[in-house]
C-alpha cells in the first residue's frame, strides 16, 4: 500500500539519520578522547601530590588508582574499537551505549572526590577540590557535548556529589556556590543538547543532498540507457533503408534492360524499412509512457524470413552463406510484432558482426518443437565465439564484446524473451562460433491459423 511504503521510507530515513548521527557523535568524542584522558589523569595526579603529607594520603591514593584503572580500561576499549573498525564497520549504537556506561563510571569516581575529602580538607585543599571538580565538570561536558546522554551521565554524579557536600556545610557562601554550580551545569548541558540538535540537522541536510545527487545520477543513467537503446534500435532499419536506397541509386545509372532487378524492388524495401523504423519509434514511445506492448498471433518463421530479407544486402556484402531450416510444425506465438523483429534483427546482426573476420561465414537458423507447447529457435554462426568470462554476464546491460558496441542489444533481447515468458541462452557451436538458443511458448493448434 502507498501509505505503508511511505511509512517504511520515513522509518528508513530516520534510522539512516540516527545511525549517521551516532557515528558522527562518536567521531567528535574520539577527537578529544586522549586530551580528556590526559586531563583526568593529570588532575588526579595533582590532588595525589597535594595529599602526600596528609593523613588521608592512602585514601587519596586508592581513589587515584581507581580513576587511573578506569582511564586505562576506557583507553583499552578505545584501542580495541579502533582495531575492529579498521577490519570492518563498527556498531555505532553499541559504541554510544559503552560511552554512556564509562561516562557514568568515571563520573562516579570523580564525584567521590568532594564526597570523601572535602569535609576534612584545609581551606587550600577545599579550594583545590572545588577547582578540580569544576574543571572536570566543564571539561567532561565539553568533551562529551556531541552525546548529551553521556555528558549528563558524567556530569550528573559529579554535580550531585558537589552539591551534597556544599549543602551539607550549610552556610550562606557554600549555598551560593551550589547555586552557581547548578547554573554553570545547566548552561553546559543546554549547549550540549543544542550542539546535538544542530549536528542532527546538518546530517539530515547532508543525507538529503546525497539522496538528491544519487537520484540525479540515476536519472542521468536511465537517460543514457534509453539513449543507447534508441540509438541501437534505430540504427538497423536506418542502415537497411540506406542500403536499399543506394542500391536503387546504382540501378538508376544502369540502362533498364541491363538491370539485375527492377528499381522498384529496393525502393519498396527501403519503404518497408522506414515503416519498421516508424514502428520501432512508436514502440519506444509507448514504453517510455509506460504502455504495455500490444500482442497478437503471428508466425515466427515469417518474422525470421522478413528479417533475413532485410539483411540480404549486408549478407551479400560480407559473403555470408545463410541456411534456414525452419521445420517446426507450430510456429504461432502470441507476441508483439515489433519486439519479435527487434529480437531476431539483433540476433542476426550480432551473428554477422561475429563473422566479419572469419574465413568461413555461415549463418544457420533452425526451429524445432519443444514438446507440444513451445518452439526452439537456434541462431548459429561460425564467428569467433564467446569467451567463458563474458558468457555469464553477456545479457547484462552495457556488456559487449564489440569495439564499437553499446552493450544494449543482448540486454534488450533478454528483456523481450523474458516478457514473452521464454528462455534464452548461449552455447558453443561445435563447428566454431556461437549458438544463441531461445524457447518461446506457442499457441494451440486450433488458434495458430489466425496468426499473421
Amino acid at each position: 500500500m502507498p501509505g505503508t511504503k511511505l511509512l517504511i521510507a520515513r522509518v528508513d530515513l530516520s534510522e539512516q539519520i540516527a545511525s549517521r548521527l551516532r557515528a558522527e557523535q562518536l567521531t567528535a568524542v574520539m577527537r578529544l578522547f586522549w586530551a580528556g584522558t590526559l586531563s583526568s589523569f593529570c588532575n588526579s595526579l595533582v590532588f595525589l601530590f597535594s595529599s602526600i603529607e596528609e593523613d588521608a594520603f592512602l585514601a587519596v591514593l586508592t581513589w587515584a588508582i581507581v580513576v587511573w584503572s578506569l582511564l586505562g580500561l576506557i583507553a583499552l576499549r578505545q584501542w580495541r574499537r579502533r582495531s575492529i573498525s579498521q577490519r570492518g564497520p563498527s556498531n555505532s549504537r553499541r559504541g554510544v551505549q559503552h560511552l554512556i556506561f564509562y561516562a557514568i563510571a568515571l563520573g562516579v569516581a570523580w564525584a567521590a572526590l568532594p564526597f570523601l575529602f572535602f569535609a576534612h580538607a584545609s581551606l587550600g585543599g577545599r579550594l583545590l577540590i572545588a577547582c578540580l571538580t569544576t574543571g572536570m565538570l566543564g571539561g567532561g561536558v565539553f568533551m562529551l557535548a556531541s552525546v548529551p546522554a553521556a555528558a549528563v551521565a558524567f556530569s550528573g554524579p559529579i554535580a550531585i556529589g558537589a552539591l551534597f557536600v556544599l549543602l551539607r556545610v550549610g552556610d550562606t557562601q557554600h549555598v551560593l556556590i551550589a547555586v552557581v554550580l547548578i547554573g554553570y551545569l545547566a548552561v553546559l548541558l543546554l549547549g550540549a543538547f543544542n550542539y546535538e540538535k544542530e549536528l542532527k540537522t546538518l546530517i539530515a541536510t547532508q543525507i538529503a543532498s546525497e539522496q538528491k545527487a544519487s537520484a540525479s545520477a540515476k536519472n542521468l543513467g536511465a537517460m543514457a540507457d534509453v539513449t543507447a537503446a534508441l540509438a541501437h534500435e534505430l540504427s538497423q532499419p536506418l542502415s537497411a533503408a540506406t542500403a536499399h536506397v543506394q542500391t536503387a541509386e546504382r540501378l538508376s545509372r544502369v540502362p533498364a534492360e541491363e538491370r539485375s532487378l527492377p528499381i522498384e524492388v529496393p525502393l519498396r524495401d527501403a519503404v518497408t524499412q522506414l515503416d519498421n523504423l516508424r514502428q520501432v519509434i512508436a514502440h519506444l514511445r509507448n514504453s517510455i509512457e509506460g504502455r504495455l506492448p500490444e500482442k497478437q498471433l503471428l508466425h515466427l518463421h515469417k518474422v525470421i524470413r522478413s528479417v533475413l530479407e532485410t539483411n540480404q544486402h549486408r549478407c551479400e556484402q560480407l559473403n555470408i552463406e545463410i541456411e534456414a531450416s525452419l521445420t517446426a510444425q507450430n510456429d504461432a506465438v502470441v507476441a508483439n510484432p515489433v519486439q519479435m523483429r527487434q529480437l531476431f534483427s539483433n540476433l542476426i546482426s550480432n551473428a554477422f558482426d561475429a563473422m566479419e573476420n572469419s574465413a568461413e561465414r555461415r549463418l544457420t537458423i533452425s526451429s524445432s518443437a519443444v514438446e507440444d507447447n513451445a518452439i526452439r529457435i537456434d541462431v548459429a554462426d561460425s564467428g569467433v565465439g564467446i569467451s567463458p568470462a563474458v558468457k555469464t554476464k553477456l545479457f547484462e546491460p552495457l556488456v559487449t564484446t564489440k569495439a564499437q558496441g553499446l552493450g544494449v542489444g543482448l540486454s534488450i533481447i533478454h528483456s523481450i524473451v523474458k516478457e514473452h515468458r521464454g528462455q534464452i541462452w548461449i552455447e558453443p557451436n561445435p563447428g566454431g562460433g556461437a549458438v544463441f538458443a531461445l524457447i518461446l511458448p506457442v499457441t494451440s493448434l486450433d488458434e495458430r491459423d489466425e496468426a499473421v
